[in-house]
């Protein structure tokens, strides 16, 4: 506005100095005859007219330059607002400092994530934050280096793993450096499928290089040293039928947990007679559990008799508790399948299956009175390969592929349901599953 009032005044003063003129000659012609005087005033009068038509033509031009000034400040403002509407929308956390490395700029995300406070606007970055990697990306940015790097923040007492990324700030109009702006990426779950999936490639290497270490040596021996002995032939031949078996069961176990955790076939479901289910699982596990003297009993409850699931993931959920109940279970005891209704709570980072639409669930527990779980490695059972050391089984005959109850696992959220463990070491174990809304009430 001052520019604006400066601009008026040197564009009005020749008109102020030719009005002082037409003043001063007028005042001259007094004494002259009248028609000069008259000639003289008609072209004031026209002057005169011209400068107001001249001042009000500047006066409209300087409200339009007003208005249009008001107007870019509206619009700049409305964008600033939007910029950061769209910031704190953004799904990372996003910070943003100036030339100095003081913080301008924090989205919401950056607040909750990272755990800020709301004052943050202000303080120094390198004050914020104690890594001296970040420190150094955060000031390349500013000097006008891209970069960036992995770190670990304590999150609520958790480690997680963040990408951060650090881009200069460049304000076009001058083209020059004005901050830095930092986004943080939390990689914790990818970096840890990368490990898990880093291990089960080791640990599957591992567990089949085992049996065909075994069978091949059995081979050759058989071809040479034991060709011609009855008694270590056969031996050895056992010993190939065992991991020939072992590799079999590895095969399977590998194809199952594959299809699990492949989403591109949604779960069959169909109403079942889940008594009808358990008793031919039980038959088929009759063998096993009476070479060691265990009985394997159910108690289903009527009103859950007939459920709304997919038969082949909860038989493969069952038979695979049920199998591990034997292995480890205490000889002449008993193994029970207990089956109830209750209104089982969703964990929402597990998807339904969209046919699923009953009000209640269903709880399952596989109990044995075996050895139990020592509480150290309570937490670690449900991932692949991952087996109690051998103090648990007694012996290698007991070993499983280690895949069991990741499968258990997997098959469980499928339906939308969990799995969970109870044990007392030396005393027994509880496998709980919860399956939720596969229970149709007369209410439905």
């Amino acid at each position: 506005m001052t520019q604006n009032s400066s601009s008026i005044r040197l564009q009005l003063a020749p008109q102020i100095l030719g009005v002082l003129a037409v003043i001063a000659s007028v005042l001259i012609v007094i004494f002259l005859p009248w028609p000069f005087l008259i000639v003289l005033f008609v072209i004031g009068v026209v002057y005169i007219r011209l400068l107001f038509s001249k001042i009000k033509t500047i006066r409209d031009q300087t409200i339009t330059q007003h208005t249009e000034l008001l107007q870019e400040q509206h619009e700049r403002n409305e964008a600033a607002t939007l910029m950061k509407l769209l910031i704190d929308a953004a799904d990372i956390p996003i910070m943003a400092t100036d030339d100095q490395g003081c913080i301008t700029h924090s989205n919401r995300n950056a607040q909750q994530m990272l755990r800020l406070n709301e004052d943050i606007i202000g303080l120094r970055f390198d004050e914020l934050f104690t890594q001296q990697v970040l420190h150094d990306l955060e000031r390349h940015a500013r000097e006008g280096e891209q970069g960036h790097a992995k770190l670990s923040f304590p999150i609520v007492g958790e480690m997680r793993e963040f990408d951060v990324s650090a881009d200069p700030v460049v304000a076009q109009k001058y083209h020059m450096l004005h901050g830095a702006v930092l986004t943080f990426k939390d990689i914790t779950e990818l970096s840890l499928a990368m490990t898990l999936k880093a291990d089960f490639v080791a640990n599957a290497s591992h567990e089949l290089r085992t049996p065909i270490a075994s069978i091949k040596g059995a081979a050759e021996t058989l071809a040479g040293p034991a060709r011609n002995d009855e008694g270590m032939s056969t031996r050895l031949i056992e010993m190939i039928t065992s991991n020939a078996a072992r590799l079999e069961l590895l095969a399977i176990d590998l194809l199952d947990l594959s299809k699990l955790e492949s989403q591109d076939q949604s779960p069959d479901i169909q109403e079942i007679n889940l008594q009808n289910l358990i008793s031919k699982l039980i038959n088929e596990s009759m063998q096993a559990a009476t070479r060691r003297g265990l009985e394997v009993v159910s108690e289903v409850s009527n009103e859950v008799n007939q459920i709304q699931t997919d038969p082949v993931l909860l038989s493969l959920i069952l038979r695979n508790l049920v199998q591990n109940a034997i292995k480890f279970a205490h000889e002449d005891t008993t193994i029970k399948i207990t089956v109830e209704p209750d209104s089982i709570s969703h964990d929402r980072t597990i998807p339904i299956p969209d046919s699923l639409v009953g009000s209640m669930g269903i709880r399952i527990r596989v109990i044995d009175k075996g050895i139990g779980i020592p509480i150290t490695q309570q937490q670690r059972i449900f991932e692949r390969f991952f087996q109690v050391d051998d103090a648990r089984s007694g012996s290698s005959a007991k070993r499983g592929t280690g895949l069991g109850l990741a499968i258990v696992k997997h098959a469980s959220k499928r339906l939308g349901g969990t799995v969970s463990l109870e044990s007392v070491y030396r005393e027994g174990s509880t496998f709980i599953i919860e399956l939720p809304r596969c229970i149709q009430t007369n209410l439905d």
